[in-house]
């Protein structure tokens, strides 16, 4: 779960911007590539992967961030992992447009 910011901007609208420039560039390199939609994906996930690294480095050493947040590599994984996860599933329901009709009206 993310904590609300101390801006004024929501997590909502943080979300949203992240995921547009994401969709950007997927869709960037897509049609810039013969590169399938999985090979895109792993792409960025290793561009998430690259980024965690360089703030977690940033935020080790006798001089760290003043933010205050440790890095746990196993923790951070998991946490991550576990986005993915909940954001890849599909959502709780009834897919009307796979539903068997059951009669007419």
């Amino acid at each position: 779960m993310l904590p609300e910011p101390d801006t004024h901007r929501s997590v909502d609208d943080a979300r949203a911007e992240i995921r547009q420039a994401v969709m950007n560039a997927f869709c960037g390199v897509l049609h810039g590539t013969r590169l399938s939609p999985m090979a895109v994906l792993e792409l960025a996930a290793e561009a998430i992967g690259s980024v965690y690294r360089e703030v977690a480095d940033a935020h080790l050493g006798d001089h760290p961030c003043p933010c205050g947040w440790h890095p746990s590599l196993a923790e951070d994984l998991a946490a991550l992992q576990a986005s993915l996860a909940l954001s890849v599933a599909p959502p709780p329901g009834i897919d009307l447009a796979r539903a068997e009709v059951a009669g007419r009206a």
